[in-house]
């Protein structure tokens, strides 16, 4: 329930429970960090698998991207 809330207010629970200001965030999207301080805490089997499915997402991006990028140069030949 916090976590939705923090994510409703685009900030952390950290600054809902303490009021203090979050330094500096190593990554830009709050939700993004929190879920990845949220992944340090599960045990190092599943933070394997979570680790695997962004790697699979990062693939499937660049995958994506690079096909687009050959369709347009398709397009344009």
């Amino acid at each position: 329930m916090l976590i939705k809330l923090a994510d409703a207010l685009d900030t952390t629970v950290d600054y809902l429970l303490t009021g203090n200001p979050v330094e500096e965030m190593p990554l830009g999207n709050a939700r993004l960090f929190r879920r990845f301080q949220a992944v340090e805490g599960f045990d190092p089997e599943d933070q394997e698998a979570v680790i695997k499915l962004i790697d699979a997402m990062i693939a499937k991006h660049k995958m994506q991207a690079t096909l687009t990028s050959l369709d347009d140069q398709a397009a344009s030949a």
